[in-house]
């Protein structure tokens, strides 16, 4: 649990200070949906819009985003006290000399449209290295087995989301699902800039074990699925090419503290 006291500067929003973060039992993000979409784009747009630079996407894989809204109700982060947020994330294969993986970014917002409950995304962001930007997300029945996700910034329409829901796994589906996925781990960027903002006091990319981190726990088959996108100068997501949607379903995962305190930085950028 937190320890219960007050902290001044940015780490008030984490609740905890350095040595003081995950001391707590049980998962950071325990069980929670997911809904994920997976669709051909191009290399290009792979590394100008989901990528953090230096990475560059792997062109050994395919170029196929993944996209997902997950409702992290339970989150716990890093002081074992209540954060939930929802979000729509993207990740895409990527490369950085030696080391592998996938990296991107996700828009996140308040499960009741209260900011206020989430604010920690700001300093978690910056520390684990992923974009976390503030949206209006929505996630909207049609039907009892069709949903509509949608995600606004400053009055625009940036990601429509759609997806009709299947039969859930059975126990013998799921486990062959458990024993074939290799979800790559993730690799992130951290960039601090200096005091005077000419340079870097930290640029460094890091990698964290999401291949151990997190489990699927119940999943389910799903059909129908679209994406569509909109536009902002700082997000023109438009410009990321939907060529074929290649894949979707539905899960319910869990992420365990090893994402995050066991990452460890694999490139010093200052260090030449």
């Amino acid at each position: 649990m937190s320890q219960g006291q007050y902290i001044g500067g940015n780490l008030n929003l984490t609740g905890a200070l350095p040595g003081q973060g995950y001391r707590y039992d049980g998962p950071t993000m325990p069980s929670y949906p997911v809904y994920m979409v997976m669709f051909v784009s191009t290399y290009e747009a792979i590394e100008r819009l989901i990528l953090q630079p230096p990475l560059k996407a792997d062109r050994s894989q395919p170029p196929i985003v993944k996209m997902w809204y997950f409702n992290n109700l339970r989150n716990v982060a890093v002081d074992g006290q209540p954060h939930p947020y929802h979000a729509i994330q993207f990740a895409a294969p990527c490369v950085h000399g030696e080391f592998s993986g996938q990296s991107g970014w996700e828009y996140v917002d308040g499960v009741r449209g209260d900011k206020t409950e989430m604010d920690i995304m700001g300093p978690w962001g910056v520390y684990f290295g992923m974009l976390k930007k503030m949206g209006d997300v929505h996630f909207l029945p049609v039907t009892p087995d069709e949903f509509e996700v949608t995600v606004d910034r400053r009055g625009t329409r940036l990601i429509t989301m759609r997806m009709k829901l299947g039969a859930e796994l059975s126990a013998g589906e799921l486990a062959a699902v458990q024993a074939a996925a290799a979800w790559p781990d993730q690799m992130t960027v951290r960039a601090i800039p200096a005091p005077d903002y000419n340079s870097y006091s930290e640029h460094s990319i890091c990698s964290t074990p999401t291949s151990r981190g997190c489990s699927i726990d119940r999943a389910w088959n799903a059909s129908d699925a679209s994406i569509s996108f909109g536009h902002l100068d700082m997000d023109p997501l438009d410009e990321l090419p939907v060529l074929e949607i290649v894949g979707a379903f539905a899960a319910m995962v869990t992420t365990d503290k090893p994402v995050f305190t066991e990452m460890c930085v694999v490139a010093d950028l200052l260090a030449g």
